[in-house]
């Protein structure tokens, strides 16, 4: 096997099923925010300011994963020697060969859609610089006046890369992961302020970049520190439910204070409740829906708006029906994604890029 292909090994860890479900449950957590807002708009008819906006706490729960996944499946790679360079870069290609493919294909998909039927999407068009820019993950203003890349929940992604970019650096100087990400997050912060020109610098001065932080802590603790039990884990996740969704926050509370603190007391919780999930009943299942959770969160933007207005030309007025309707269609069709396109389109580039003659792993995050 090639160093490539050891180091891709190391770059492995053990899958939390808890997690997983997490994973999944975060993403109903934007579909079902999405769902509300098109029901709004095209059943209530109440508007598109009115709808489940604490929904979008489901991001935050995704980067706080996703800082935990990162440190969790790097734990093993060279701290010092020239190996350290080359385990950069293969963190960096398996992260791409994750999250690129299959966000090109449903970008290029809305494009098509765009330019076949432009009446779809009212505040959508196609411009090939920002088209160019969304498909580079590079911070923009839309031709529609948001920084929102062409697909707009890729708008999370943006912030992915960058943080896959600051841990890959972290990597291949051997920099303690911790501080180097929270030095590096609080000079792009910084920077955001002092050049208030930059569209992509002002987008990354958000203290949601710092729940990335929370999650490679949590990791750090795991690896270093006694766990209590699952009894505990329980009360952490309930805590930090009830600290997320129980006060109306509102827009000038401080995302990362709010939402962020509480995503990071449900991961915590979470990991600490495993050896309880792993025996569930249903624990496979479930895990598996985590694993389609990715290919959820970008298929649904196609599904919610063609299920809302598919059951409307029916007749169908109420909006719970309409609502469990919808968001099951968005499981199956994210199910089928996964199944269909996503884990065959990661099958081939890992195999092309790293020589694997199969594959056996799955990363637990996105």
């Amino acid at each position: 096997m090639s160093s490539d292909g050891n180091l891709q090994r190391r770059q492995t860890t053990q899958q939390f099923t808890g997690v997983q479900v997490l994973r999944f449950a975060a993403a109903m957590l934007v579909v079902v925010m999405h769902i509300t807002q098109a029901i709004s708009m095209h059943i209530s008819g109440t508007g598109p300011r009115h709808y489940w906006e604490a929904g979008s706490a489901g991001v935050d729960i995704f980067f706080v994963i996703s800082g935990f996944v990162m440190a969790m499946s790097t734990a093993s790679l060279p701290s010092d020697g020239p190996g350290r360079i080359s385990a950069a870069w293969v963190f960096m290609r398996r992260r791409l060969i994750r999250i690129a493919p299959l966000y090109w294909f449903y970008t290029l998909l809305k494009v098509a859609l765009l330019l076949a039927m432009p009446a779809l999407a009212a505040r959508s068009s196609v411009e090939p610089g920002h088209l160019a820019a969304s498909l580079l993950f590079i911070p923009t203003m839309s031709p529609w006046g948001l920084v929102q890349p062409t697909l707009p929940v890729g708008w999370t992604l943006n912030f992915e890369m960058l943080f896959y970019a600051v841990f890959a650096v972290a990597i291949a100087l051997g920099a303690p992961r911790i501080r180097f990400c929270l030095a590096a997050f609080a000079l792009v912060f910084a920077a955001g302020y002092l050049l208030p020109d930059s569209v992509a610098l002002n987008f990354y001065a958000q203290t949601l970049v710092f729940e990335f932080i929370l999650g490679v802590c949590i990791a750090h603790a795991y690896l270093h520190f006694r766990r209590p039990g699952p009894i505990a884990g329980l009360a952490a996740i309930a805590a930090g439910a009830l600290y997320m969704f129980a006060p109306d926050w509102g827009h000038s509370a401080d995302r990362f204070a709010t939402w962020g603190c509480g995503a990071a007391l449900i991961v915590l919780g979470a990991v600490w409740l495993e050896p309880w999930t792993v025996r569930a009943p249903l624990a496979s299942r479930l895990s598996f829906l985590g694993d389609a959770s990715y290919s959820i969160y970008l298929s649904h933007t196609f599904v919610v708006p063609a299920g809302v207005q598919a059951l409307k030309r029916l007749g169908v007025q109420d909006s719970l029906a309409v609502a469990l309707a919808v968001g099951l269609a968005v499981v199956v069709a994210g199910c089928l994604s996964y199944v269909w396109l996503e884990r065959p389109m990661t099958t081939f580039f890992k195999r092309a890029l790293f020589g694997a003659p199969k594959l056996s792993y799955q990363t637990p995050g996105k």
